[in-house]
């Protein structure tokens, strides 16, 4: 292995620690808790060299936001290849958004600036709604009901809200041990919504 090669692989390492570093720390004593020199000081960097990676919290909290739909995104697609039934893509996704918040809580926290991961970037939603007809419970939702784009696309919308709007309210306000209490009555809201799609 060449120098420029090993450096590389040095960088994306160090990247790599950093964002665990911190979702540790966020998971260990919540996102306050968090910050570059807290980081710095856990992998025994000095807070420059983190800076050369994320040049402020708020980049490091927009990564890790994006990194969170795009776990997600990466899942759909992985369903999409085993789910013909657009009804049955649809509902499996929704089971795989309850695991990722009861499982990765910190994460979710910062995709919807929840307790103190804060982040300003919008980017991530901006990006989920731009792929739209390229998104797969966009086209599921096409198949079941299939209207003009600009139909699909509030259907999608009202999905978006109804599916993270529950996740959301139901990890702000109900303690983390009774959330499984919680599950049957997401996926039950989430096959109601797609029955009323046919």
């Amino acid at each position: 292995m060449g120098i420029v090669e090993r450096r590389e692989r040095l960088r994306k390492q160090v990247r790599h620690d950093i964002l665990k570093t911190a979702r540790d720390i966020a998971r260990e004593e919540g996102w306050q808790a968090v910050s570059i020199r807290k980081i710095a000081d856990v992998i025994e960097y000095s807070p420059p060299i983190l800076y050369e990676y994320f040049d402020s919290k708020d980049k490091l909290l927009e990564t890790i936001r994006n990194d969170g739909f795009a776990f997600l995104h990466e899942e759909l697609l992985k369903l999409r290849t085993l789910y013909r039934n657009p009804e049955k893509l649809i509902t499996e996704f929704a089971q795989i958004q309850w695991r990722f918040m009861h499982t990765q809580t910190e994460v979710f926290q910062v995709m919807f600036n929840m307790e103190g991961g804060i982040c300003q970037s919008k980017q991530a939603y901006q990006i989920e709604f731009a792929m739209l007809n390229n998104h797969p419970v966009w086209e599921a939702m096409a198949l079941i009901r299939p209207r003009s784009a600009d139909a699909v696309s509030k259907t999608f919308y009202e999905w978006w809200c109804l599916t993270y709007g529950f996740l959301v309210v139901t990890s702000v306000t109900q303690p983390r041990q009774t959330l499984s209490n919680f599950e049957p009555i997401f996926m039950e809201t989430v096959r109601r919504f797609v029955r009323g799609l046919a």
